[in-house]
């Protein structure tokens, strides 16, 4: 799984979301790609001080909770393009 850069939500209040495409490989093909988009709840429930923090504490956070629901997705045989929630 590869995920790409990290955009958020635009508007002049805090991020409330953040969202980024995940592509699944096999080997160096892409099977699927999954648009995930994480929520700042989500992001405050794993660490409460990361969904204001700078990009360093923020990413890896963002990235491991959407890779842990796209795992989830393949581990049912879901291999469709399709929008992760998480």
């Amino acid at each position: 799984m590869v995920p790409e850069a990290v955009r958020t939500s635009l508007s002049d209040s805090a991020p409330m979301l953040w969202g980024f495409p995940v592509h699944v490989l096999r080997g160096e093909e892409t099977v699927c790609v999954k648009t995930c988009f994480v929520g700042r709840v989500s992001v405050h429930a794993r660490d409460p001080e990361a969904p204001d923090a700078a990009s360093d504490r923020l990413v890896p956070i963002l990235y491991d909770l959407a890779l842990e629901r796209v795992r989830a997705r393949l581990e049912k045989g879901e291999l469709d393009d399709e929008i992760v929630f998480a």
